[in-house]
């Protein structure tokens, strides 16, 4: 990367606005401050579009209600069908039941008794359909623990940056960005460099050109120089 962190994150602070519903995690976490909803909602964003995943959210709340209880003692049908608009509806179904039992069994109904434990991470990682990312949301969303979760979009910002090499695969990513940035929020860079992916640095046809920190960028660096030969030639 061509430039200090803290010139990153400020540029991006200032270009992109983080709207609480482009973010389901976050969303749930400012409207309920409830760790397990929190948990439930980062599962439905697996495979789907943060926005469809709220639907199928808010629809699951109205139907069937978010709690290890109401969960658990549900039909997996009626899960299923509240869930029908997000991706893989059937799988996050029938895990977001058997989640729902253990938390109720192995942690008396209260998710809080799991964050707590002497390694919450690990914790969560022994649940089928919990992987790193989705770990890494729940804590740094709720708690602030120092982890940095990695989605398509931070992946693909930080190899471009030349943050990490392009062979980078997500502990090396989440653990480079958590040192490089640990002076600034890292809930808030998360988000940002997420709004950077979708909206300018595309997986397709990146807005390379428009973007704010297109001095700082390795991938730019040799797109421009590239094309500088070809005219040139």
């Amino acid at each position: 990367m061509k430039c200090a962190p803290e010139i990153v994150y400020h540029k991006l602070s200032a270009i992109y606005t983080i709207k609480e519903e482009d973010y389901i995690a976050y969303y749930v976490w400012l409207k309920t401050r409830n760790c397990f909803k929190v948990l439930v909602a980062t599962i439905l964003s697996q495979n789907s579009t943060d926005k469809s995943a709220l639907k199928a959210y808010l629809e699951l709340e109205k139907k069937v209600g978010v709690t290890p209880e109401k969960l658990s003692d549900a039909d997996l049908s009626d899960i299923e069908n509240a869930l029908k608009i997000s991706g893989l509806y059937k799988t996050k179904a029938k895990r977001l039941k058997i989640i729902s039992k253990i938390i109720l069994e192995k942690y008396n109904g209260l998710i809080d008794n799991l964050l707590n434990s002497s390694n919450p991470r690990e914790e969560l990682l022994k649940f089928e359909g919990i992987g790193e990312k989705t770990a890494d949301v729940v804590l740094l969303t709720c708690r602030g623990y120092e982890v940095f979760p990695i989605d398509t979009h931070i992946t693909r910002v930080s190899k471009r940056l030349g943050i990490v090499p392009m062979n980078a695969k997500y502990e090396l990513i989440s653990s480079t960005l958590k040192e490089l940035f640990s002076a600034y929020n890292l809930l808030q860079l998360h988000h940002l460099l997420i709004a950077h992916g979708r909206q300018t640095c595309k997986a397709r046809k990146p807005l390379c050109n428009s973007c704010i920190i297109k001095e700082c960028c390795e991938y730019y660096s040799h797109r421009d120089g590239e094309a500088r030969k070809s005219n040139t030639s």
